[in-house]
């Protein structure tokens, strides 16, 4: 006969695997759909507001991290040129461009140079990276009720265990002597 307490912990794993294989999923496909989403607009925002430009490297690309209060990345001064003519000013670009390159400005309303808009695949990382941690942290959570649960119940077992043999062990001792 099983005994109310086992019906529970049974109940319990149960629900656990319900939330596991049915919950789970579908909260760490949300959590990465809303992350991807928001960065998808964020970077349709960005294109909107900026105007990309052709330009050339007056000088070596340096990285800017080592100077206080200057942007981390690799800047450049850079020319120029547009519809007003052309113009130089410091730039942020890739990683070790040397002086003549090419490489892509992207100019605000008012002409200023402005950050590039994030990289394309950037919101499917964080999609990823944020689904990713959500599962981990599901789980671990799942986990962690399991076992709380799971040590709580077996108290209760050993509370029950001992009550009964409270109850029973005069007789035991008197019937098979000492």
């Amino acid at each position: 006969m099983e005994r109310p307490v086992d019906r529970l912990e049974r109940r319990l794993r149960v629900a656990l695997a319900a939330v596991a294989l049915v919950v789970l999923p579908l909260t760490v496909w949300g959590a990465g759909q809303a992350v991807y989403a928001h960065y998808t607009h964020a970077r349709q925002v960005q294109l909107a507001r900026l105007t990309p430009v052709g330009a050339r490297l007056l000088t070596d690309a340096r990285s800017a991290g080592d100077r206080p209060g200057a942007q981390s990345g690799f800047h450049a001064l850079v020319r120029w040129s547009d519809r007003s003519g052309s113009h130089t000013g410091v730039a942020p670009v890739r990683a070790w461009l040397q002086k003549g390159a090419a490489t892509t400005v992207w100019l605000d309303a008012r002409g200023a140079v402005a950050d590039a808009p994030e990289d394309r695949d950037f919101a499917a990382t964080a999609g990823v990276a944020v689904g990713s941690a959500a599962a981990l942290g599901g789980a671990a959570v799942a986990y962690g009720v399991r076992r709380a649960v799971g040590r709580s119940l077996d108290r209760r077992r050993m509370d029950q265990w001992d009550r009964e043999w409270t109850r029973v062990e005069p007789d035991w001792v008197t019937r098979f002597g000492r």
